[in-house]
């Protein structure tokens, strides 16, 4: 989602905007960084908090619903934020 919303000025507008009508600074879509697995772990946190946000969006993008996850997907994100978190502090 990061990569389709942020190939777009219009579509990454949109997106801000949606945050904007509700939190004060609009939060930005994380990118991963393949040389470092925090980035990884940083964009699903990120992905976990924007997720309502993104379903607002893709309202308006409906093309790109299959991009994101279902139910199931998101149970499993969290399960691994769960496991992984714990073991950020000992990488850092």
């Amino acid at each position: 989602m990061s990569i389709t919303v942020g190939a777009s000025a219009q579509r990454r507008q949109h997106f801000i905007e949606i945050h904007t009508s509700r939190v004060r600074i609009p939060p930005t879509l994380p990118y991963d960084v393949k040389t470092r697995w925090n980035s990884t772990l940083n964009r699903w946190e990120g992905s976990v908090r924007l997720r309502e946000f993104t379903k607002d969006w893709l309202q308006t993008y409906a093309e790109f619903t299959l991009l994101c996850s279902n139910s199931e997907e998101w149970r499993d994100i969290e399960y691994i934020l769960e496991v992984l978190q714990p073991i950020r502090f000992g990488t850092l």
